[in-house]
């Protein structure tokens, strides 16, 4: 495997080539596992001094993380979805009052809704907002917003929505310096950071039955979508995702991660004459170049692109989670596992499986919980 410095030396040579975590060159926008992964959300900016600026466009809508996990309750499956980051600093600290937050459910392997669970929230009153779960149309819970973990149950469903700590672990700043040159840290400089430790999102938390999912062994895939209704009742959809990092990893251009984020998964291998599918390709072509055994082949980026495109986190029900190919749990390193794969270590046949950048060196947080709602009090 290459040292850091040569890999950081040969990626400074791309140019305008699109980078891992980027959204575009100047200023530097970055994000993590999908925060405001498109101009239209918002997006962070990292001068080459390493300050770091947060704008946000329509964080209320952006999803920033997705999890599908065994629940503690048996016969339950936890849905978990994340939006709005940095509310602790940034604010705004409510859901979208004309929104409504949707995990798309697909049971037959096709990428396409069989099922849907719409939560909506209405304006925050007294300190809180009544939020209403529906399961393909029909009410399955109901309750306020909270920052204790209260839970909403009703017919064998559980829910919770309001603040949570972000769940999400990444050495932002470390890989920035050793990819970009920008900063002084680096990712193998033994002074790793979690960017998103200290930081608190809204969270929505389901257990959802198992029968709903099509029962246990069963393989699902799940997607998050958020849309927003204008004021002659026409929706419009704002964000999309399934596994982490995709959007925002493979897609450079603005219009890219726009476009993406508005198609549906059974179509995003083909659409645009197959501009998203070349993207990933691309990146994969090039990044893996870093590592020592070479670039993928041809055929091997095509097959891992089929892997990753659509862009739904697969799951097979009852099963313990092993994100990003199996459900993502919130301990699960995704990034230590997609900076591996991207950078040349998917274990085809005769490559050893390890990449030229294989970790951030960042582990998860200790603040889960071990039951209901299972993401971290607060800060």
């Amino acid at each position: 495997m290459p040292s850091m410095s040569k890999a950081r030396s040969a990626i400074l040579t791309v140019g305008s080539m699109a980078l891992v975590l980027t959204l575009g060159s100047t200023p530097f926008f970055v994000s993590g596992a999908d925060h405001l992964d498109a101009p239209s959300l918002g997006h962070v900016s990292v001068d080459a001094s390493g300050n770091v600026s947060v704008a946000k466009v329509n964080g209320r809508l952006d999803i920033a993380d997705v999890y599908v996990f065994k629940s503690a309750t048996a016969g339950k499956t936890v849905l978990a979805m994340t939006v709005n980051p940095a509310i602790n600093l940034l604010g705004p600290r409510t859901f979208a009052d004309n929104g409504v937050y949707t995990f798309n459910v697909d049971l037959t392997g096709d990428a396409r809704v069989d099922r849907t669970i719409a939560i909506t929230f209405g304006e925050r009153e007294n300190g809180a907002q009544h939020y209403v779960v529906r399961a393909n149309g029909t009410a399955v819970a109901s309750g306020f917003t909270s920052n204790t973990g209260t839970p909403r149950s009703r017919d064998g469903w559980r829910a919770f929505a309001g603040r949570r700590s972000d769940p999400f672990f990444f050495d932002l700043l470390g890989f920035l310096g050793s990819v970009k040159g920008q900063g002084i840290r680096r990712l193998d400089d033994g002074k790793q950071s979690d960017f998103f430790v200290g930081l608190n999102t809204l969270a929505i938390v389901l257990e959802v039955p198992n029968s709903y999912l099509g029962g246990n062994g069963h393989a699902i895939g799940v997607w998050a979508t958020t849309a927003w209704r204008d004021e002659d009742g026409r929706w419009h959809q704002a964000d999309q995702m399934g596994r982490p990092a995709i959007n925002t990893v493979f897609n450079a251009a603005p219009a890219d991660k726009e476009a993406f984020n508005q198609t549906a998964p059974a179509n995003q291998r083909t659409a645009m004459g197959g501009k998203f599918r070349s993207n990933v390709i691309g990146v994969l072509g090039f990044f893996s170049s870093l590592d020592s055994e070479g670039a993928y082949s041809a055929a091997q980026a095509g097959a891992l692109a089929d892997v990753l495109l659509p862009d739904v986190l697969t799951y097979k029900v009852g099963s313990t989670a092993a994100g990003p190919l199996n459900g993502r749990g919130l301990t699960d390193d995704v990034i230590d596992v997609e900076l591996n794969i991207v950078t040349g270590g998917f274990a085809f046949a005769g490559r050893n499986g390890t990449g030229a950048i294989p970790t951030d060196g960042i582990g998860p947080h200790g603040d889960y919980l071990a039951s209901f709602p299972y993401l971290g009090k607060p800060h």
